[in-house]
């Protein structure tokens, strides 16, 4: 009886344009991400925008499914990153550094299993600070390097290294 070997699925392999439109690695697997909705996708550029305009001179801010290299069998796709600007490097490769933010956009769709290991992930890779919007519960998780969460939500004001946003005024 022959063997079926299942792939292990690398950085490299991404590297090598091998994955599909919108997956990521975790643990070896690839793994499918849905596409965005419209609300995701202005949301995504609301916050965007808004972060560029205040904090564009200090950092790099990124959006869409920005790749982050956890390890070599992990590769997570983040919605927003804020990365300092002599920390940011531009290349073709994921990023390699922990940003200074990681900002999701989920919809209800995903299960909760998927999202803590997407938040251990990115703990265990450094990230300084999580900011999770769950649009389905109106609700924003604050998650610091630590793993300590704060509930809020769309009504209360986040700081964002100096810049507020109420998630309740661009929706």
């Amino acid at each position: 009886m022959k063997t079926k070997l299942r792939k292990i699925w690398t950085y490299k392999d991404f590297l090598d344009g091998k994955l599909k439109e919108w997956e990521e690695i975790v643990d070896g697997k690839r793994i499918k991400k849905m596409p965005a909705y419209k609300r995701h996708a202005r949301l995504l550029n609301d916050i965007g925008f808004k972060l560029n305009l205040e904090l564009g001179n200090k950092f790099k801010i990124l959006l869409g499914e920005v790749s982050i290299k956890i390890d070599e069998f992990n590769i997570r796709a983040a919605d927003i990153v804020l990365m300092e600007k002599e920390k940011y490097i531009d290349d073709f490769e994921a990023i390699k550094e922990p940003p200074n933010l990681v900002i999701e956009i989920e919809d209800g769709k995903k299960p909760i299993r998927y999202i803590n290991k997407k938040i251990e992930d990115y703990l265990k890779f450094g990230i300084r600070r999580q900011i999770w919007i769950f649009l389905d519960k109106e609700e924003i998780w604050d998650i610091d390097n630590l793993g300590n969460k704060k509930v809020l939500s769309f009504d209360d004001e986040l700081d964002i290294f100096g810049a507020k946003l109420r998630i309740g005024d661009l929706v």
